[in-house]
C-alpha cells in the first residue's frame, strides 16, 4: 500500500515522472513515454535515458498504473469473432478459462469440486440463464436426450428464449434502478424505460451500444426509441451530479461520490475533477423541454382564469399531460459547468467555469469551448471505448459474477487504482473474449456456461473472503427474490414464459396520449379537457377518458393477474411482496438486492404464498401432475422432479410413502420440499 501511495502522489504531478517498481525489488523514477499490453517505453528522470522492456518485469501494481493511465490500443486491435461462435472457438475459449482456473488452484494447492450430475446441471442452467427452475417436462426432455450435443443444445435454446429476456430484464432493472413511478411524476413514466430495455435485450443489442444510446440520448421521451433512452437521465432528474456518479459506478466500476463534496479521501480524484466529469452531462437540466413547458404554462393560466368549479380536477389532468409532453433533452451536452457555491478545495473557486475533462486518462476529450456542444456524445464514446481501462473490465466481471456467484474483482463496483483481480490472467482473458464478441452479453454467457467450472458442484465449505475466492466450484448461493418467485409461479403455470401469461402491470402505453397532446397549444388543451369533462360528467379517470387502456381490454379476464413473471410485475415489487421479503431490490440504489435470510421469509413459505397459491390451488399445474399419477411412488417422484429437479432416493421414497397415504399426503410432501434448503439454494 505504501508503494501505491507513492505512485498516486507522483501521478498527480506527472512532469516529475513517477516511481515504478520491478519484480526484483528495484525501482526508479521515470516518465512513461509509450505503453501497450506487452511493453512499456520509459525515460529515466535522472539521466533522460530511454528504455523499452516487457511490462511483466514490473510488479502487478505498477503494471496496473501504467495500464490505467498510459497504455494505448489496449484491446482495440483484437479481431472480432463471428457470432454465434462455432464449436471449435467456443470450446477453445471455455477450455482456456478452465486452464487458467486450474492453474490457480494448483498454485494454491486447492482441489476443484466434483462434476454435477445432469439433473443438478439442468437446474443450475435454467436458474442462471432464465431465472427459474425447469418444469418436470423440460427436465425429462433434457434427461432423455441422448445426443452428445444435448448440453450445448439446451444452452442455446435457453439463451434464445423469452425466459432469458425476462431474467435479463431483472438484472438490468436492478443495475439501472428502473422504477415505474419516479418521484414528483404523476404517471408511471418508467413504463417507457422498461419497454426500451426489453426491446434492447430482445434484439441482443451489444452492451456498448446500449450504454452509448443511454448516455448519448436526446429527444422527447415518448417520441421514439432515441427519446425513450432519455429515461436514463429522467431517473435522476434534477440531480445531475448524482447521475454522473451513478454512471461512473455502473459502467466503470468506480465510486466518485465522495469527490462531490471534497477531494476523495481514499482515491486520487479531486473535487474539481469530479465537476470536470460532470460537465460532460451539463445541458440535461431537469430533463424538461422549453416549448412544451410554455404550452403547460398557458394551460395553467387558462384553468385559473376560467374559474371553473372543476378546476381541481383540471389541474390534476394538467399534471398528467405535463408529464407526458414535457420530458426530454434538446441538446447533446454543453461541456461546461460552474463549480458549486460550497466548493472547498484550493484548485478552484466557487462559480468558476470548468470544461469537461475525462478521468482515468492523461488526454482530455474536450479541450476547447468550441468542442463542447456534443459533450454527452463524447462521454458516451469515451466510456464505451475498447481502450477505456475500466469499461470492459467492469462488464466482464459483472457477467462473471452473475454466472458464478462471485466476481474476479470484489466488490465489483468499488475499483480503485490498486485494485487487482483475484486471478489477473483470467480477468484479462475474459476481457479479451468480451471485446472479441463485440460486447455480445448473450454470447459471453454462452462461453461461461460452457466451461468445466460451470458444470462443477458449488463450493459448500467456508471461504476466507469473496475477494480471494479461488473458484474450486461456483459459489453456493440462495436464489434471488425474483428467481424464487418465478420458480414458484412456474409450479402453478408451467407456461410462465408464453405470451398468454403476459400481464402488463403499470405499463400503460402513454404514447397514445402523447401523440394527442404534443402539438396542442395550452388553450387547445384546455378546450379538449373541458369537452371530455362535459361529455363524461363524474368521470375522473383521465386515462380512461382518453381510451388509454384500450390495449388491455383483452386482459380483463386474465387469470391470476399477479401470478406472472417478476419482470412484468410492478417495478419495484411493493414492500411485503415475496420478492422483497427474499431480498428483492427497492431500486433506490444500484444493485441493492440481497440474499440474507430472515424470519418473514420462513413464515411466508411455511404459511403464506405456498399454502395459498400452490398447495390449495386446485388447478396448479404441478399439483395436477402429481395427482394424475396412480402409483404412490410415482407421485413422490413427480413432486421431487417438479420442485427439486431430481428423483428421490430410495430412503426418501421409503420415508415419504408413510406420509403420502395420509389425507392430502401429496400436499404435505410438496410443502416439505418447498420449504427445504435444497429448493431455495442453487447447488
Amino acid at each position: 500500500m505504501k508503494h501505491i501511495a507513492i505512485i498516486l502522489m507522483i501521478l498527480s504531478n506527472p512532469c516529475k515522472g513517477e516511481r515504478i517498481f520491478f519484480n526484483d525489488g528495484n525501482s526508479l523514477e521515470a516518465k512513461i513515454l509509450e505503453a501497450n499490453e506487452t511493453h512499456v517505453r520509459i525515460e529515466r528522470v535522472k539521466d533522460h535515458q530511454q528504455f523499452k522492456f516487457e511490462i511483466n518485469l514490473l510488479t502487478k501494481n505498477s503494471q496496473k498504473q501504467i495500464e490505467l493511465y498510459h497504455s494505448e490500443g489496449r484491446y482495440s486491435s483484437i479481431p472480432p469473432s463471428e457470432t454465434p461462435l462455432d464449436k471449435k472457438t467456443l470450446e477453445g475459449y471455455a477450455s482456456y478459462i478452465d486452464k487458467l482456473i486450474n492453474e490457480g488452484l494448483r498454485s494454491k494447492k486447492l482441489q476443484k469440486t466434483k462434476e454435477l450430475n445432469n439433473e443438478a446441471y439442468a437446474r443450475r442452467l435454467y436458474l442462471t440463464l432464465i431465472g427459474r427452475i425447469p418444469t418436470k417436462l423440460e427436465l425429462n426432455t433434457f434427461l432423455n436426450n441422448r445426443s452428445p450435443e444435448g448440453k450445448r443444445d439446451l444452452v442455446q435454446k435457453l439463451l434464445n428464449s423469452t425466459g432469458h429476456i425476462n431474467h435479463q430484464m431483472n438484472w438490468w432493472s436492478d443495475m439501472l434502478r428502473v422504477k415505474d413511478r419516479i418521484n414528483g411524476v404523476n404517471i408511471n413514466i418508467g413504463s417507457v424505460y422498461r419497454r426500451w430495455l426489453r426491446n434492447a435485450i430482445s434484439h441482443n443489442k451489444p452492451y456498448d451500444q446500449t450504454v452509448r444510446e443511454l448516455i448519448g440520448s436526446s429527444g422527447r421521451v415518448y417520441e421514439d426509441e432515441q427519446g425513450a433512452a432519455v429515461s436514463y437521465f429522467l431517473r435522476d432528474r434534477g440531480m445531475q451530479e448524482d447521475n454522473l456518479s451513478h454512471t461512473i459506478r455502473i459502467f466503470l466500476g468506480t465510486r466518485l461520490q465522495c469527490a462531490m463534496c471534497h477531494d476523495h479521501p481514499f482515491d486520487r480524484w479531486t473535487q474539481k475533477q469530479f465537476y470536470e466529469m460532470t460537465a460532460f452531462t451539463s445541458g440535461i437540466g431537469n430533463v424538461r423541454l422549453k416549448e412544451p413547458g410554455k404550452a403547460i404554462n398557458e394551460l395553467t393560466k387558462a384553468i385559473r382564469e376560467d374559474s371553473d368549479e372543476r378546476a381541481g380536477l383540471f389541474n390534476n389532468w394538467r399534471n398528467q399531460i405535463r408529464d407526458l409532453i414535457i420530458f426530454g433533452i434538446e441538446n447533446n451536452g454543453t461541456g461546461e459547468i460552474k463549480l458549486p457555491k460550497d466548493f472547498v478545495e484550493d484548485n478552484g473557486n466557487p462559480g468558476d467555469i470548468v470544461l469537461a475533462k475525462a478521468i482515468f486518462t492523461p488526454k482530455p476529450i474536450i479541450e476547447t469551448k468550441a468542442e463542447s456542444p456534443n459533450s454527452r456524445i463524447a462521454l458516451a464514446k469515451w466510456i464505451t471505448s475498447k481502450n477505456n481501462p475500466r469499461f470492459t473490465t467492469m462488464i466482464a466481471n459483472r457477467i462473471w459474477k452473475q454466472v458464478f456467484g462471485v466476481g474476479l474483482i470484489e466488490p465489483i463496483d468499488t475499483m480503485m487504482d490498486d485494485t487487482i483481480a483475484s486471478n489477473t490472467d483470467l480477468m484479462k482473458y475474459i476481457e479479451k473474449i468480451m471485446v472479441s464478441l463485440n460486447y455480445d452479453i448473450r454470447e459471453f454467457q454462452r462461453v461461461l456456461v460452457s466451461t468445466e467450472l460451470f458444470q462443477r458442484e458449488s463450493k459448500k465449505h467456508d471461504h476466507k473472503s469473496l475477494e480471494n475466492y479461488s473458484f474450486e466450484g461456483p459459489l453456493l448461493r440462495r436464489m434471488t427474490g425474483e428467481q424464487l418467485w418465478d420458480s414458484l409461479v412456474t409450479l402453478v403455470y408451467n407456461d410462465i414464459d408464453e405470451e398468454n401469461r403476459v400481464y402488463l402491470h403499470n405499463q400503460q402505453d402513454y404514447s397514445i396520449l402523447f401523440n394527442k397532446y404534443k402539438h396542442m397549444s395550452g388553450k387547445e388543451m384546455y378546450e379538449e379537457i373541458k369537452r371530455l369533462a362535459d361529455e363524461n360528467p363524474g368521470e375522473r379517470n383521465f386515462a380512461k377518458l382518453n381510451k388509454l387502456d384500450e390495449r388491455l381490454k383483452d386482459m380483463k379476464k386474465f387469470k391470476d393477474k399477479n401470478l406472472v413473471r417478476s419482470s412484468y410485475l410492478q417495478s419495484p415489487a411493493p414492500g411485503g411482496h415475496l420478492i422483497r421479503q427474499f431480498g428483492g431490490a427497492d431500486r433506490e440504489q444500484i444493485d441493492n438486492s440481497n440474499k440474507e435470510p430472515n424470519t418473514p421469509q420462513v413464515l411466508n413459505l411455511l404459511n403464506g404464498f405456498v399454502e395459498t397459491n400452490i398447495l390449495n390451488k386446485k388447478d396448479a399445474d404441478f399439483m395436477n401432475q402429481i395427482q394424475s399419477e396412480s402409483i404412490k411412488n410415482k407421485q413422490i417422484e413427480s413432486a421431487f422432479l417438479s420442485i427439486l429437479s431430481r428423483k428421490p432416493t430410495i430412503k426418501e421414497t421409503s420415508y415419504l410413502k408413510k406420509l403420502i397415504n395420509k389425507k392430502d399426503g401429496f400436499k404435505h410432501i410438496a410443502w416439505v420440499l418447498l420449504n427445504s434448503h435444497e429448493f431455495i439454494f442453487i447447488r
